[in-house]
């Protein structure tokens, strides 16, 4: 692993043992893009599809069996291209021009179609892209017809009559550059990227824009800025928000990840992740995620090999925060036989597992890989962050006996003795 000091930015390396990548997913249908539509909420994961030429979602559950298909749910003649897990729901961003998506909610039979989620104004957005969500709002980035280089975000959410649009979230001038290239919520938060545009001048409105649910809509509460540009690829969770920055311009292959924890509405450096010999070149939207002071990406050895599914120099870190230092975890590489896959175009961690999606394997059939979480980490039994495993951690342990979430060290969706024997095998310094 390497680590990287909050202050400073020098690294270390040193090597552990990771886990195994098992296919998750059936052999899907050419066309389904299986692994770019992928989001996971504690043990359940869903995954977009083509079944029987009818775009569809696969759901899944982890158990002390593994993950294991629960159901399908048949979404319509447009491919859902991005989804998000809210707290009882899950938005879906469909491919295209129409009804910017659909939501999907529980019920005692599974998972149903519950509402549309309708374009504002058809004749201004259109070709929907990303999906976020956060404890009661979905967020669609779409395109905004009406204004050059620049999407938009639209806000949808749940109150008294149902699912409805409340907001459009754009900037008030998008000179050279692309808002809402990428897009991430958490809690109260929406975190929307934007970077410069390649050979355009003028403007300096890239970063990551920060925004915060008001009591009437979603108001902006800083842009953060860091290097020669960042906010091309974005991620947050309710503590901490993470961009990618470069020193060298957009399409830059020395690239790094610059962290803010939050206090409030203020936002302070908790660090930067980067290696000195190839840069993180973080291709695609939704590679990234940040959740418990851990973090997922995908990375390239080049930037031009990133801008096509066909390289086969990708690999996926892990990275923990560990007292003041960022470690990197096992570098996870592409399995044999899936080299033109797009591997590690989507990565979300859920059910004590590591999921990575590949949707260009095959035809653009697509596959989704997982591995265990823990496997992947530099110390998993620091639950706190401390750069310790000790007692604190125990009680971390008891205190979550029986249930699932980060104290599952060995990622069988169960707290219990097997995971406090594998910590006290841990006992001690990180280091």
């Amino acid at each position: 692993m390497i680590a990287c000091s909050f202050i400073l930015t020098t690294c270390t390396s040193m090597v552990f043992a990771g886990g195994e990548l098992v296919p998750l997913e059936p052999v899907a249908e050419a066309g389904s893009y299986a692994g770019q539509a992928l989001d996971v909420l504690g043990n359940t994961a869903a995954v977009g599809h083509k079944i029987d030429d009818a775009y569809a979602l696969r759901f899944y559950e982890h158990t002390l069996k593994g993950w294991n298909p629960t159901e399908v749910v048949e979404i319509g003649s447009r491919r859902g291209i991005s989804v998000a897990f809210g707290v009882d729901f899950l938005g879906v961003a469909l491919s295209g021009s129409g009804n910017a998506g659909v939501v999907l909610e529980p019920s005692k039979s599974g998972w149903v179609v519950t509402a549309d989620l309708l374009n504002p104004d058809p004749s201004r957005f259109n070709s929907f892209s990303l999906a976020a969500a956060s404890d009661g709002a979905i967020f669609i980035a779409c395109n905004d017809s009406k204004q050059q280089y620049r999407d938009a975000v639209l806000v949808f959410e749940r109150g008294g009559g149902g699912w409805q649009f409340v907001q459009t979230i754009a900037p008030w001038s998008a000179s050279c550059t692309l808002f809402a290239e990428d897009i991430d919520a958490a809690g109260d938060m929406l975190v929307v990227g934007a970077t410069r545009v390649l050979g355009c001048s003028g403007g300096n409105v890239h970063g990551a824009y920060v925004y915060i649910r008001g009591e009437e809509n979603w108001e902006l509460s800083t842009t953060l800025q860091n290097g020669d540009t960042n906010g091309k690829w974005v991620a947050c969770d309710a503590n901490m928000v993470v961009s990618w920055c470069s020193i060298t311009g957009p399409n830059s292959t020395f690239d790094y990840l610059k962290m803010w924890n939050r206090n409030g509405s203020s936002f302070v450096s908790a660090g930067s992740l980067y290696s000195g010999d190839w840069g993180f070149d973080i291709y695609f939207a939704e590679g990234m995620q940040i959740d418990d002071d851990i973090l997922s990406f995908g990375t390239c050895d080049s930037y031009w090999g990133c801008q096509t599914n066909t390289t086969t120099n990708r690999t996926v870190y892990t990275a923990h925060r560990l007292g003041n230092y960022w470690w990197l975890g096992t570098p996870i590489t592409i399995p044999t036989g899936y080299s033109s896959s797009g591997f590690g175009r989507n990565t979300k961690m859920g059910g004590g597992s590591l999921l990575i999606g590949a949707p260009a394997y095959s035809s653009s059939r697509g596959v989704v890989f997982q591995t265990a979480l823990a496997q992947t980490l530099p110390c998993p039994a620091d639950f706190n962050g401390d750069g310790n495993v000790d007692v604190t951690d125990i009680l971390r342990i008891i205190s979550n006996w029986g249930g699932i979430g980060r104290e599952d060290i060995n990622g069988d969706s169960l707290v219990n003795v097997t995971d406090l024997l594998a910590l006290i095998d841990a006992w001690g310094d990180c280091n």
